[in-house]
């Protein structure tokens, strides 16, 4: 969905080829996209999925969100129609019944797991109740502003892992109504925490959710960044240190939910 399939499978490719990694060593995850909810579009979504990642099958597959969009493109790469106002294009497929089709993929053997993103408890209760493959994984934007306390309490007691998007609340446009926080890097309790522990601020950030059971998926460009990000597992945050990061929640998103036409989780 994110117009780098091709590329990610050319890489993956060239270094399977010169021997760097097994695809056994990899877990490659991408999404349906909204386009393709209907029961008739998920495995046409997915073939074209594999066939750019060139590859045999998918470790995770992913439901973006609750509500799909009708066809208003032949170009199967634009992924919003031209409007500011997307109501017009919004599907009535019931996600349980893509769910559906998503489960005929796994039997398969094309997809090893499936999971959903941007779904509220209620919805991932519907999923739970007429699934015959677990729901394996939900992603969700999470991180110190956004805590999702019950959520993830829900999950954990039904073994669904949790991936958190936007980890350092990092990007896009605020969507609520408080005030924007002051940006977690120039947060005075991470960067104390941080200083103590010499670390970047945004280091004690992933180290904080990692330690929530949360998988991190931070976004960046910047090489220096990349590998910081990689360097939180030489440090432990104490449980007094956890409790004061905690306490920065304020439910504050930066996913547009009305535009996505997604009910509050």
């Amino acid at each position: 969905m994110y117009n780098s399939e091709a590329e990610v499978g050319c890489a993956v490719k060239d270094k399977i080829k010169d021997g760097t990694v097994t695809r056994q060593d990899l877990f490659i995850v991408t999404k349906l996209w909204r386009n393709f909810f209907s029961r008739d579009e998920v495995r046409n979504a997915f073939d074209r999925s594999l066939k750019e990642l060139d590859l045999d099958y998918i470790d995770l597959y992913l439901m973006h969100c609750t509500t799909g969009l009708r066809k208003f493109s032949n170009n199967p790469r634009q992924h919003y129609p031209d409007a500011e106002d997307y109501s017009p294009y919004f599907d009535e497929t019931d996600y349980v019944d893509t769910w559906k089709e998503m489960e005929k993929l796994v039997d398969a053997g094309l997809v090893k797991s499936i999971g959903v993103s941007n779904f509220n408890i209620e919805q991932l209760e519907r999923i739970l109740a007429i699934a015959r493959h677990p729901l394996a994984v939900v992603q969700i934007e999470l991180h110190p502003y956004l805590s999702q306390s019950d959520y993830l309490q829900f999950c954990k007691q039904r073994n669904i892992v949790v991936t958190a998007y936007s980890p350092l609340a990092w990007g896009g446009q605020p969507h609520v109504k408080t005030p924007k926080p002051v940006a977690l890097n120039e947060n005075p309790i991470i960067t104390r925490i941080a200083l103590k522990h010499k670390k970047t601020p945004f280091q004690v950030v992933l180290r904080y959710e990692l330690q929530l059971g949360v998988v991190v998926i931070p976004k960046s460009t910047n090489d220096k960044h990349i590998r910081e990000n990689f360097q939180v597992f030489d440090f432990n945050l104490s449980k007094e240190e956890m409790e004061e990061v905690a306490s920065l929640n304020i439910n504050y998103r930066l996913l547009d939910q009305h535009k996505y036409a997604i009910k509050s989780y």
